[in-house]
């Protein structure tokens, strides 16, 4: 697991194929089959945090919150927290668990972006803390693979991005909309950004993503190559700060089961 928890470190992301055991995967198939999808939000099925589970116990909805209870004991048993704390270096708390579905499509889950980036919006009055970023844990209920639903990530994004986001949150950096890669690679080759950068990183990996970025962007190269196949059971650890994005789903519906943890 050490290595797992270096390569997150380092790269931003790793995976573990057959985490999760025959008899958690039929537990998790029976318990999706006896859920209902998440008000507004017709793709998540299931959440599972300290404010959903209040709103279940008073409605009386004693069966989902002993559901929710299988869940927290799952990543009990496979040691998440401890995963997660020594990623962070940091104690850190599970804050939502969830499952999503997405159906079969010849359309990206979702395009390259940076979570926690304000989703793009111009005007922000408050902004996050660099170091409440989280790390997530997607175990895969089906098998993934490249066009078809697998996690796309660019290794060692996330170095530039929480140093982008902390530089902005102590207002050395002025902010400008960076949710998508487009955005993301005008807010570091602005001059004064990029100088700001550069003295709190390794240049090579600031010079590497931008050309892989506009590799990607222009076309001229596969994007493929960032894919993270995993078969059903296995699982892909990251740190959502670095840019990732989720593939077409062309051959089945991709089901997927979320851990985050942030820290304290």
């Amino acid at each position: 697991m050490n290595d797992l928890v270096e390569k997150v470190q380092t790269q931003g992301i790793a995976t573990k194929e057959n985490w999760l055991d025959f008899k958690d995967l039929e537990k998790i198939k029976n318990l999706v089959n006896e859920m209902e999808p998440v008000k507004g939000s017709e793709n998540s099925i299931y959440a599972v945090n300290f404010k959903t589970l209040i709103k279940k116990f008073f409605k009386f909805r004693f069966s989902e919150i002993f559901k929710s209870f299988y869940f927290i004991k799952l990543s009990k048993k496979l040691k998440l927290k401890k995963i997660a704390q020594k990623i962070l270096k940091s104690n850190s708390k599970l804050i939502r668990i969830d499952l999503f579905w997405s159906p079969k499509s010849d359309s990206p889950v979702i395009q390259w972006h940076v979570d926690n980036a304000y989703s793009g919006k111009q005007n922000i009055k408050v902004f996050n803390e660099p170091d409440k970023n989280a790390i997530k844990f997607i175990f895969y209920l089906t098998n993934v693979s490249s066009n078809n639903g697998c996690l796309s990530y660019i290794p060692f994004s996330h170095k530039i991005a929480y140093m982008l986001k902390k530089g902005i949150y102590e207002k050395d950096i002025e902010y400008q909309t960076y949710w998508t890669l487009s955005d993301f690679r005008k807010i570091i080759l602005k001059a004064d950004n990029y100088k700001y950068l550069k003295k709190r990183l390794d240049e090579k990996i600031i010079k590497n993503f931008l050309n892989t970025s506009e590799n990607i962007l222009n076309g001229k190269t596969d994007e493929t190559l960032f894919d993270y196949e995993i078969k059903k059971g296995g699982a892909v650890v990251f740190d959502e700060a670095g840019v990732h994005k989720g593939s077409k789903t062309e051959l089945n519906d991709r089901m997927v089961l979320r851990f985050f943890y942030r820290r304290i």
